[in-house]
């Protein structure tokens, strides 16, 4: 589902700013955008964000300004090198330049900053609470967005709930002479096949009521309209329901396409047909709910 949440806290000398945006998307999907130097804080970041995401693609973006001191470490050893490098080149070049200290301490290793999740201390505990308080708070701004984007979705999908169970009661009420009409069919097709009394009466009704049962469609349409009342119930529910609404919607499209695949009714197969198409159209909708 759509969702935008912004937030920003200080703690101490450290600022921290969350941006959050969800797009749909069938699982899960989180994207963190972080400076490399807090590159450690993803995992963190992760986790926090499923305590209130369960589906979509999120794409959060985080950004750190620390004021704090830092530690810095002289590496002797990698200075040196490098000195004793530059010297051997300026001589055996004879170049005019030698390496200044300017340029010495900008080279790799020489000067080493402490890393943050090394840090022990107030730094340490500022970052990680302005990160999960800020973080809070876009994560709530989010789902006050995405649920005012699931009560939209709701009234949508009751629309077309309520298009099933109407064209579900249309067929119930079709059933019985559709069953006499296929009866009635049968025997019709089986006296122009069979000669006159080549056959006995009482074991040809049989036949032609076995092969009507199975064009029976009664228990389809039990559980085509549990599915919708299940359906119905879970869009009351304040949990997490996409799956559990996919998987419903997976059940009806089958005894929909059984109901049709059984009946030779044209008006029960015009009804079957618009009833696909509602299904899928609530498999639509369903894709954007968590």
């Amino acid at each position: 589902m759509t969702g935008y949440g912004t937030a920003t806290a200080t703690r101490g000398e450290t600022t921290v700013s969350v941006e959050v945006r969800t797009v749909n998307h069938r699982f899960l999907d989180l994207h963190v955008r972080l400076a490399r130097e807090y590159a450690a804080l993803e995992p963190e970041i992760h986790q926090l964000s499923r305590n209130h995401l369960q589906r979509g693609r999120a794409d959060i973006s985080v950004t750190i300004q620390a004021n704090a001191p830092i530690s810095v470490a002289l590496n002797k050893a990698a200075a040196r090198s490098y000195f004793e490098s530059a010297r051997m080149l300026q001589q055996e070049f004879e170049f005019q330049d030698f390496l200044d200290l300017r340029t010495l301490i900008r080279l790799p290793g020489v000067l080493q900053e402490s890393e943050i999740g090394a840090a022990r201390g107030s730094f340490n505990e500022h970052l990680m609470t302005a990160l999960k308080e800020s973080l809070e708070e876009a994560m709530q701004g989010v789902l006050r967005m995405r649920r005012r984007e699931g009560e939209a979705l709701k009234a949508v999908m009751l629309t077309y709930l309520d298009g099933l169970g109407k064209k579900a009661k249309e067929i119930l009420r079709l059933v019985p002479s559709s069953a006499e009409e296929t009866k009635r069919k049968l025997e019709n097709r089986l006296a122009q096949l069979v000669a006159p009394n080549s056959v006995d009466p009482q074991r040809l009704a049989q036949e032609v009521a076995i092969i009507a049962d199975r064009s029976d469609i009664s228990e389809e349409l039990a559980r085509l309209c549990s599915h919708l009342d299940q359906f119905h119930q879970l869009l009351d529910c304040d949990t997490e329901v996409g799956k559990k609404l996919d998987f419903l919607l997976q059940e009806l499209q089958r005894e929909v396409n059984t109901l049709l695949s059984k009946t030779g009714n044209l008006e029960i197969t015009r009804l079957g047909v618009s009833m696909k198409a509602d299904v899928e159209k609530l498999r639509e909708q369903a894709q954007n709910v968590e």
